[in-house]
């Protein structure tokens, strides 16, 4: 086995959470969305209609919080993916190496 040493627990980690915030921000925004449009049987004039501006700014940003952290989570993923296969392959050099001379 090879000498070099790369968190990838910590990469396996961030990947994770940032799967997980997707997740939570996508059930956040669909459970908002609801609540916001069944108000109109309860709540209407002026109040609810700056409510409404409101909330679809708050569900725009939602949705590019959202995108950004799935680009940021898909990023993530492939950097574990790098490290994983570049650490496979030197271990196997390594191993290669040690064989041929007799270590």
């Amino acid at each position: 086995m090879s000498e070099q040493v790369a968190d990838t627990d910590a990469l396996r980690a961030m990947n994770e959470a940032l799967t997980e915030m997707i997740s939570y921000a996508d059930a956040l925004r669909a459970g908002a969305s609801v609540f916001a449009y069944m108000l109109p049987a309860e709540w209407q004039g002026s109040a609810f209609t700056r409510f409404l501006t409101t909330f679809e700014a708050w569900a725009t940003s939602a949705s590019a919080l959202a995108d950004e952290t799935s680009q940021l989570q898909a990023h993530a993923e492939h950097v574990l993916t790098a490290y994983e296969s570049g650490i496979e392959q030197l271990d196997g050099l390594w191993s290669t190496y040690r064989a041929q001379i007799g270590a």
